[in-house]
């Protein structure tokens, strides 16, 4: 008889992991188990609708139910190289939408893509990918982030040669600095970066575009360029009394404890923010030894960004077992210091209203003056891209939205002619899936535009997927 029921993720003991960045809140699936989960699919393949990326998830689901992890990694590796670090931290709006959501819970999608692949210590036994010969071709990439890195493995498997230039001292982006290790570990990371640059990338860290090269220098050598910059740029609120020590913005916060430094917090933090973001700093403020972490969110819970959905009500379950404090409907209005430190945040309560069926607007009651001691304010309010670096010349030439995204055509490319961009500087999603998705746009663009696809006449020549099966008619050998 088959059993409908979810097969619950194991999690290590709030307590403990707490203590520690080495310990995964949630752990892998054994194989009992992930057979068992994959089991339960029904094989309507609904989820892939939800999917940014269009994962064949009911494929690579049935892969893992036959017990062959192989097969699944496989079938992920088609549109996605990091089915470890996805299977940790997507968003995973397809169990949204599963069809078994209300029957026994939807399918741990996630946590089967993250069973298969840590299966495997080395991916290249697993895909097999033909041997390449590099063709006369060259692109460019800007910033190793998710999207950069998903660019850079899918040309340089198709013989593109590819140069990546990051600012940072490692290859990550955004999966380095802005997620803390507890969550996604540094041996996850190595592992699948790793073999993205084993396929003959090339790497130039601690490389600031715009300082160390010449943006203008890279568009000269490369026949495209694709650009993955990320929004690193911090969007401080300047609430009265921000000139103190002890205050900082979250994506800095994270970004130098993700590479190593220990921040003193004290005992008491203040998170401002209610996102993502701000659960990853509190959690972190805690494991750098804080005993009191308060969440500050202007608006409703129900209002919080990632709401509805699964994967903002598991963060929220697992901040609150872990200790964080949340303060809802709450404007802070003053930071207080003393000695030249950080020591307190004033704040009023908000009334919601809801004007002509919009979103509902938080408005200050300012006699409802409320203050919480602390030793640390971190602000996750928001981050923007800074294309300064592109130089005046190329800057008026971009064209972008109101909200400050690159504007797109439909093959990835912008408004400068062989200049793609893709991830958070360009969707408003800003997941890691989202960005993946705009690098797998990007390389069938690219790809497009260099056009390589016309010039295949052997299979020898290159490692042609079936992903590639409409740009050319000797296209049909899969990996492995």
């Amino acid at each position: 008889m088959l059993n409908f029921e979810r097969v619950k993720e194991r999690h290590a003991p709030p307590e403990e992991r707490v203590k520690s960045f080495e310990i995964e809140p949630v752990l892998g699936y054994t194989d009992e188990e992930g057979v068992s989960e994959a089991s339960r699919c029904i094989g309507c393949n609904i989820c892939t609708q939800a999917c940014p990326a269009s994962l064949d998830i009911g494929g690579y689901i049935r892969s893992a139910a036959v017990g062959d992890p192989a097969g699944t990694v496989k079938i992920v590796f088609e549109n996605l190289p990091f089915p470890a670090i996805i299977g940790r931290v997507c968003t995973h709006f397809c169990e949204d939408i599963c069809v078994l959501y209300d029957t026994g819970g939807p399918i741990a999608i996630r946590h089967l893509k993250r069973y298969a692949a840590d299966k495997f210590a080395d991916y290249g036994k697993v895909l097999n990918l033909p041997k390449k010969n590099f063709i006369d071709k060259h692109v460019s990439i800007i910033g190793a982030g998710p999207s950069g890195l998903t660019a850079a493995y899918y040309l340089s498997i198709q013989g593109v040669r590819v140069t990546i230039y990051e600012s940072l001292p490692e290859l990550g982006g955004f999966m380095l600095v802005g997620i803390p290790r507890y969550r996604l570990p540094k041996e996850v990371l190595d592992k699948e970066i790793g073999f993205i640059i084993s396929q003959g990338v090339e790497v130039h860290t601690n490389t600031v575009v715009g300082k160390d090269i010449p943006f203008a220098e890279i568009m000269d050598k490369s026949d495209a360029v694709y650009m993955s910059v990320g929004t690193h740029k911090p969007r401080m609120t300047g609430t009265p009394g921000s000139n103190t020590s002890g205050l900082y913005h979250a994506t800095e916060f994270l970004r130098r404890v993700s590479l190593g430094e220990k921040i003193d917090v004290g005992e008491n933090v203040v998170v401002v923010g209610g996102g993502f973001t701000a659960n990853d700093s509190s959690r972190t403020s805690l494991r750098l030894g804080a005993k009191n972490v308060y969440i500050l969110y202007r608006r409703r819970d129900i209002d919080r960004p990632g709401y509805p959905s699964m994967n903002a009500e598991e963060e929220m379950d697992e901040s609150l077992e872990e200790g964080v404090h949340y303060l809802w409907e709450v404007t802070p209005f003053e930071y207080v210091s003393t000695d030249g430190k950080i020591s307190a945040v004033k704040y009023w309560h908000n009334q919601m209203i809801i004007e002509g069926g919009g979103r509902a607007k938080p408005i200050p009651q300012k006699d409802k003056v409320e203050i919480i001691p602390c030793d640390t304010v971190i602000e996750a309010t928001g981050q923007e891209t800074d294309y300064s670096f592109m130089g005046d010349d190329y800057l008026r030439q971009l064209r972008l939205t109101p909200q400050g995204h690159v504007i797109v055509d439909r093959n990835g490319m912008t408004s400068i002619p062989k200049l793609f961009s893709g991830g958070d500087s360009t969707n408003s999603s800003k997941d890691l899936i989202s960005a993946v998705r705009d690098a797998d746009t990007a390389v069938m663009g690219i790809l497009e535009h260099l056009n390589v696809m016309d010039q295949i006449t052997d299979d020898k020549l290159l490692p042609v997927l079936d992903r590639w099966k409409k740009y050319s008619p000797s296209a049909g050998k899969r990996m492995g």
